[in-house]
């Protein structure tokens, strides 16, 4: 089912918030547990830090919208160290859509994205107990590239790229 992808507007934050909170909750509480869960969610995911990522020209953060609803959303800035190189910090779809396609229409449209604002790879960080992003990421030509430990959360993970 194809939604409408668009820029993530001011009135949005509210509806992106939810749509974290909700798949956070399903795919990260079993792994990290509620209580690293929230703190992560409350310090990363303020209404503060998402206006200022919409107010910010160089961060992709568009938004699946589907019968004026916000059902998913992306999240994708240039990369520090290299101007061609952007980080995938977020890609959620509410729970109650996953694998109707939203998740891969969201990463194929950031891809596009990143190629307009010049970048040639995209990077991403996932955690190694989440099975269902590494397998989607690796069906999207997604390729490990390396591990890491996420202190805040205790969690090892994995970091992927993909040439675009």
């Amino acid at each position: 089912m194809d939604v409408e992808i668009r820029a993530a507007a001011p009135t949005d934050v509210a509806s992106i918030r939810d749509v974290a909170k909700r798949a956070w909750k399903a795919a990260h509480e079993p792994i990290v547990g509620s209580d690293a869960m929230e703190s992560f969610l409350s310090e990363y995911y303020d209404a503060e830090s998402f206006q200022a990522r919409i107010d910010c020209d160089e961060t992709i953060l568009d938004v699946a919208v589907e019968d004026g609803t916000v059902v998913g959303y992306i999240l994708a800035s240039p990369n520090a160290d290299d101007e061609t190189t952007f980080d995938l910090s977020s890609i959620y779809v509410t729970p109650m859509r996953w694998g109707d396609g939203i998740g891969q229409q969201l990463l194929d449209h950031v891809e596009r994205r990143v190629r307009e604002h010049g970048g040639e790879r995209i990077q991403l960080g996932v955690m190694a107990e989440n099975d269902r992003a590494v397998r989607f990421y690796e069906a999207a030509d997604y390729r490990q590239d390396g591990e890491f430990y996420d202190e805040r959360l205790g969690v090892p993970g994995y970091t992927y790229v993909k040439t675009v």
